[in-house]
């Protein structure tokens, strides 16, 4: 998400973070009865996998949108009005004194940092994830099928392709009263197991979970930003960067089905660490980048997105299936670049200097010999 305006962060204060442990106290007890996988109370992807594949079934067709804008277009009047609103259909209780306080002195004086007016949340904030969660609770509690939520991206799942029409006119007018419109160029629906669907970077096809290629392409990108040429840090201080892309991304993204995925990835990062260490040496003759081997490389401590994936799996008791190879078809080019074989070429390579230096060797010998 971008930090560009009408985004923007403010300094979180230890009132913010008193203040949204409040209304967690107040909400969370209540919200977790009717929406136990609900992003305030969880953010275990697992859970969400799981759900997914148990309601797949019964409900064959599936809804998928976000938000446009969401938290620029939070208006705060609808805000302070829905907090009361909500929490008296949770609880059935009437306000405490405290929460009057905090509805009518703090939390407008934290939305006058906004510099749009009676519009936005700061990004980043812990109160601002709190309010951003409540704000959306009317929409829901509209739905009156199984759904998944995280921040403002929604997966509903629908029994029927003629519910998706009614469900998505109804999420229109709901979000209307909350002054709120849906982001139609990110609008999916279908059926589980026939179309694609993507959420919070995960892609659901055919009963297989696994990583969207804009979030593939997305981590390459920061690979290459780290590793790029015109950097000048220490090679240990490039190697802790990567290795925090490479733990971040591994620990979101390992209760997929992305073993060989996670493989390419471990190749691509060794291939830019290699052509960034090697970058201001004269290869040839004597050195190769061939002689920084996989075990050298994780011999200064650079992580595996494979190593991270395998204890995953040990943990689950799931078994490691064979890896087929994979044949390519007479006339295609293979683009990816195969690591896997480095420590092969790499003793070829050692082999051929160390014939070069012996023929060195017996022809000064035969030369020494004639001498004699």
């Amino acid at each position: 998400m971008n930090n560009n305006f009408p985004y923007f962060k403010t300094k979180s204060l230890e009132t913010d973070f008193a203040n949204a442990r409040f209304l967690k106290r107040k909400y969370l007890p209540s919200l977790r009865k009717t929406l136990p996988l609900h992003y305030l109370i969880t953010q275990d992807h697992r859970k969400y996998l799981a759900f997914i594949k148990k309601h797949s079934t019964k409900y064959p067709y599936f809804l998928c949108f976000d938000i446009e804008k969401y938290f620029p277009n939070i208006n705060h009047q609808i805000l302070l009005k829905e907090l009361a609103s909500n929490y008296e259909k949770l609880t059935h209780k009437p306000l405490s004194r405290n929460f009057q306080k905090l509805l009518k002195k703090d939390i407008p004086l934290f939305l006058q940092q906004s510099p749009l007016k009676n519009h936005s949340l700061a990004l980043g904030n812990p109160l601002s994830h709190v309010l951003a969660g409540l704000y959306l609770l009317k929409l829901d509690f509209s739905f009156k099928t199984p759904l998944l939520r995280f921040c403002d991206d929604y997966l509903v799942f629908v029994k029927t392709e003629r519910d998706l029409k009614r469900i998505l006119s109804e999420t229109t007018h709901v979000l209307e009263t909350l002054d709120l419109g849906l982001n139609i160029n990110k609008l999916q629906s279908g059926k589980f197991h026939r179309n694609k669907c993507k959420f919070l970077g995960f892609q659901f096809y055919a009963g297989h979970t696994t990583i969207t290629e804009q979030k593939i392409e997305d981590f390459k990108k920061r690979i290459i930003r780290t590793t790029h040429l015109t950097n000048k840090k220490p090679v240990p201080a490039v190697i802790k960067l990567l290795n925090n892309q490479i733990l971040g991304f591994g620990h979101y993204y390992k209760f997929a089905d992305c073993r060989n995925v996670f493989k390419d990835l471990d190749s691509f990062i060794r291939f830019r660490l290699r052509r960034y260490i090697l970058r201001n040496r004269n290869l040839l003759p004597k050195t190769s980048n061939l002689l920084l081997t996989n075990q050298a490389l994780k011999e200064m401590n650079l992580k595996s997105l494979t190593a991270i994936k395998q204890r995953f799996d040990e943990k689950s008791g799931l078994k490691n299936k064979k890896i087929k190879k994979r044949v390519n078809k007479t006339g295609s080019f293979h683009s990816k670049t195969i690591w896997l074989e480095t420590e092969q070429i790499s003793n070829r390579y050692l082999l051929k200097q160390i014939l070069i230096k012996l023929n060195e060797l017996s022809s000064s010998v035969k030369k020494l010999e004639k001498r004699l």
